[in-house]
């Protein structure tokens, strides 16, 4: 019986040989297109966007200005331009259920890997950015004589050539104060 059962595998054994060689050719196949597919994906990391790639294809001016108090303290004032789409992510946030974590914490985490466009403000209180036309982001704080601080966050559609954006005590985000 044992060389009838020897007979059985011998033509086993080639069938067995193209089944591994064809199995590795399938998961080869596989990781070949899953990473062909990974790299056309749009990234979101720190490589999306640099202040040096804005500046090379920017061709709109903004002009963010300080009203009042605010522009008399602007030399404690920050200003930080992301290339997001503020109104997007809002309803991303709101589409999507994230239990136990806030609007501020999910913008925080989305914001992690841009590279923002920082601006510094004059005497008068005027920050003059170049950026490439597109949906932005900002972000701002001012520290007041008073010691009241105030943060603005507010989303900006860049179209044109020129544009102005104001910060006022009015359209702050928060406004805080140390005792």
């Amino acid at each position: 019986m044992s060389a009838a059962r020897q007979q059985i595998d011998k033509p086993e054994a080639p069938m067995m040989i193209i089944r591994v060689m064809l199995s590795i050719g399938l998961i080869g196949a596989l990781l070949v297109a899953g990473q062909s597919v990974y790299r056309r994906l749009p990234s979101d990391g720190p490589d999306r966007l640099n202040a040096e790639a804005n500046n090379a294809t920017a061709n709109s001016e903004l002009t963010i200005l300080l009203r009042d108090e605010i522009a008399a303290s602007s030399a404690h004032a920050a200003i930080e331009l992301y290339a997001i789409d503020f109104a997007a992510a809002q309803s991303e946030f709101f589409a999507n259920p994230h239990p136990g974590k806030t609007f501020d914490d999910f913008l925080a985490q989305r914001t992690k890997g841009l590279a923002p466009i920082r601006a510094r403000f004059d005497e008068q209180g005027r920050a003059l950015v170049k950026l490439t036309a597109g949906n932005w982001w900002i972000h701002a704080t001012a520290a007041l004589a008073n010691g009241e601080k105030l943060e603005w966050r507010l989303p900006i559609s860049v179209r044109g050539e020129s544009q102005t954006a104001e910060l006022s005590a009015e359209n702050a985000y928060e406004r805080t104060k140390k005792f």
